[in-house]
């Protein structure tokens, strides 16, 4: 049986960048200095010293509005793992968000989904990681409609935060603004009669994530992806609110295709916050 080991849980800062920087390439994870930043900013990230002195584990919390929150980044260095540190950090989170009163949620691995279903966690929407290398205009049917499509600034953050709101069921106006000044090539809005959405993305260390995709009707997602992949460098990486499979057919007939999946789960709640027909993809599990 693994040992148990109560360990001390600290707030960690500006000058541990380097060291959870670390952790993150020992886990092969695609985070660069800008997404860690962002937990600092606008939440609490918090870990646990080895022996040495050395950050050996992390963890982190991202206020969403005024309903629920966000747990993530929880790695921990291979040397300490097995221990429980993991789930401890889990619970710091949720004592975190709790005391803000709002409801935990996380996006799961397989794996992890069965640590957090044990402390409460609750299975809501299904996301599928697309993967896609390489760069270049897609090859694709565009579908019936031809959605018109511009470059989405700062100028637009009204609009986008609302269809953000509805669909994911946060008001999260920083996160969605720090996305747009990150990557303003990759931010777009689109908009067909009857019909709107957006994305935004992000250059991490090992691929372009293209995420949060907001749209009312598949057809505007789609062309705002093939729009984001003629503009950025592969490969990419889309993590699909896996509810639709002719959205995620004409994905793969795209180049992409599945990796992993993850669950969205919420804290003793069985209902995602938001509107599942407007979510396409999430930001990434580090940010809901």
């Amino acid at each position: 049986m693994a040992t148990i080991e109560v360990v001390p849980i600290r707030p960690l800062g500006v000058a541990d960048l380097d060291a959870v920087q670390n952790l993150s390439l020992e886990a092969g994870w695609n985070q660069v200095e800008a997404d860690w930043r962002i937990f600092l900013e606008l939440g609490h990230l918090y870990g646990v010293d080895g022996p040495a002195g050395a950050v050996h584990a992390t963890g982190a919390t991202l206020p969403l509005g005024h309903e629920f929150g966000w747990i993530s980044m929880i790695i921990v260095t291979a040397g300490a793992r097995h221990r429980g540190i993991a789930a401890q950090l889990v619970l710091h989170g949720i004592e975190d968000l709790a005391a803000q009163g709002l409801v935990p949620g996380l996006d799961a691995t397989p794996a992890g989904r069965e640590v957090y279903a044990r402390l409460g966690f609750r299975d809501t929407w299904p996301i599928t990681r697309l993967v896609r290398p390489g760069t270049g205009r897609v090859r694709a049917d565009a579908g019936a409609l031809a959605p018109e499509l511009r470059a989405a600034t700062l100028a637009d953050l009204d609009a986008v935060v609302a269809l953000d709101h509805r669909a994911f069921g946060a008001e999260r106006r920083a996160v969605i603004a720090r996305l747009i000044e990150r990557a303003p090539q990759l931010a777009v809005v689109g908009w067909t009669p009857g019909a709107a959405g957006f994305l935004l993305g992000r250059f991490g260390r090992t691929a372009t994530h293209l995420g949060p995709v907001v749209a009312s009707d598949p057809s505007v997602a789609l062309s705002m992806i093939d729009y984001a992949v003629a503009r950025a460098p592969g490969p990419f990486v889309l993590d699909l609110v896996d509810l639709r499979p002719g959205l995620r057919a004409a994905l793969e007939a795209r180049g992409f295709a599945a990796q992993r999946t993850f669950s969205r789960m919420m804290y003793r709640r069985a209902e995602a916050f938001g509107d599942p027909n407007f979510a396409i993809a999430i930001a990434g599990p580090e940010l809901g």
